[in-house]
């Protein structure tokens, strides 16, 4: 018999899985408008709000950090990004699909998604409560991009917080601990 987690991550990345088989045609990503792109890393790419992927079929697929099953973990949703922010918060479009970490990507199918939980306790109970951190997109190509709900900051992991990094690359992302497999 499965555990109530088991049953949640399974629960979870059904609607992801529906990614498997498409490729991506378009990539945007929504932050808060600084007045000029800040999501650009050397290593990675980091994001105020969300990253919303376009398929070859013109579907609609994004990522958002939110509150599903705590404070700050990674959503994944089909429909438009916009609904989830509202008119006052200052959110901007970035087209990033000519992004150079990007180009390999266009194009290519996705052949595998797989998400990678964590949690939390409380010091007095003890009792893991876990939340979906990444999620990996492998792709035809051999290429593997990471989405995961926290922010690295003068190369701190901050974990829970209320941002996106993109990681485009296994090294970068064994560096900054994603993907990392909790029990579950």
């Amino acid at each position: 018999m499965k555990s109530t987690t088991e049953i949640e991550v399974n629960k979870y990345e059904k609607p992801i899985r529906e990614l498997v088989g498409m490729s991506i045609v378009n990539v945007n990503y929504y932050e808060i408008d600084y007045g000029k792109p800040m999501w650009n890393e050397i290593d990675y790419h980091s994001l105020d709000y969300g990253i919303e992927l376009v398929t070859s079929d013109k579907s609609k697929f994004y990522f958002v950090w939110g509150n599903n099953y705590t404070q700050y973990d990674l959503i994944f949703r089909k429909g438009n990004i916009l609904t989830e922010f509202s008119k006052e918060n200052g959110v901007k479009k970035h087209i990033v699909t000519n992004n150079q970490k990007w180009t390999e990507l266009i194009g290519a199918k996705i052949n595998g998604i797989e998400s990678y939980w964590s949690y939390w306790s409380l010091i007095n109970d003890g009792k893991p409560n876990y939340y979906p951190q990444d999620v990996r997109v492998e792709f035809e190509n051999g290429k593997e991009i990471w989405i995961s709900a926290l922010e690295i900051r003068d190369g701190n992991i901050n974990r829970m917080i209320d941002n996106l990094t993109v990681v485009f690359d296994k090294k970068t992302a064994k560096k900054y601990k994603i993907g990392i497999k909790n029990e579950v």
